[in-house]
């Protein structure tokens, strides 16, 4: 058997497996119906560009990518760039929160703290 069959049986594996997980996540409730049908999308999608990547190449071949793995490579580093930002940006708005209670709570404990001195 070939390298691209073990390829195409490990993009297949881990698309199935994955959709297993994401039911499983659902089904705790974890998952909103949308996130559901958005995360199953993804990974049929996977799965289809592993059984078909052909299906790829009227997208590959005019952006002039040689091979369908540079595509892969450019567009998980687009995305991974993308998670970072979000994942920057929703710790510095949690931050943000979290310094504000930690404020509040101060000046209350503080105020109770007083009262109980007078």
């Amino acid at each position: 058997m070939t390298t691209t069959f073990w390829i195409q049986f490990s993009g297949v594996l881990f698309g199935a497996a994955m959709l297993y997980f994401t039911f499983v996540k659902y089904k705790r409730k974890e998952l909103t119906s949308l996130e559901l049908g958005m995360w199953f999308g993804t990974w049929l999608t996977l799965i289809a560009v592993a059984i078909i990547p052909n299906i790829l190449d009227p997208i590959i071949a005019p952006l002039n990518f040689y091979r369908r793995l540079d595509f892969f490579v450019v567009i998980g580093f687009f995305i991974l760039l993308g998670l970072g930002f979000y994942n920057y940006s929703a710790v510095k708005k949690m931050e943000k929160k979290l310094e504000q209670y930690v404020r509040q709570d101060a000046i209350t404990t503080q105020k109770q703290t007083t009262k109980k001195e007078i």
